[in-house]
C-alpha cells in the first residue's frame, strides 16, 4: 500500500509539474512575468514538498517489508490498486461521453 501511495504522489505531482511548466512557457510567449514568477515558484515548492515526502516515506517503506506488516500491506495495495484503476476508468468514461464518444 506505502509502494501504491509513493507511486500516486508521484504521479500527481509529476502532473502539476508538467501543467506548470506548460503555463510558464505559455506564460512567456505572452510577456506575462507575474504568471511566469508564480510558476517557478510553485514549481520550487512542489519540488521541497517531493523531497519532504520522500523522506517522510522511506521509513515507512522500509517498515514495509516486516513479514507481519508485509501481508497487509500487500492486501491494502491491491485494494489500492484496483480502486485507481475503478477511479481512472470512470475518468476515461466521463471524458469520452463528455466528447460525445460512443461510450457503451
Amino acid at each position: 500500500m506505502m509502494q501504491e501511495a509513493v507511486n500516486l504522489l508521484s504521479g500527481v505531482i509529476s502532473i502539476a509539474c508538467v501543467v506548470l511548466a506548460f503555463l510558464a512557457i505559455t506564460s512567456v510567449m505572452n510577456k506575462s512575468t507575474h504568471i511566469l514568477t508564480a510558476c517557478i515558484i510553485a514549481l520550487i515548492l512542489l519540488g521541497i514538498f517531493f523531497k519532504l515526502c520522500r523522506l517522510i516515506f522511506a521509513p515507512l517503506l522500509a517498515v514495509g517489508s516486516i513479514s507481519i506488516v508485509s501481508g497487509i500491506n500487500k492486501l491494502l495495495g491491491a485494494i489500492m490498486g484496483a480502486a485507481e484503476a475503478c477511479l481512472l476508468a470512470y475518468f476515461c468514461y466521463k471524458a469520452l461521453s463528455h466528447f460525445e464518444i460512443y461510450v457503451l
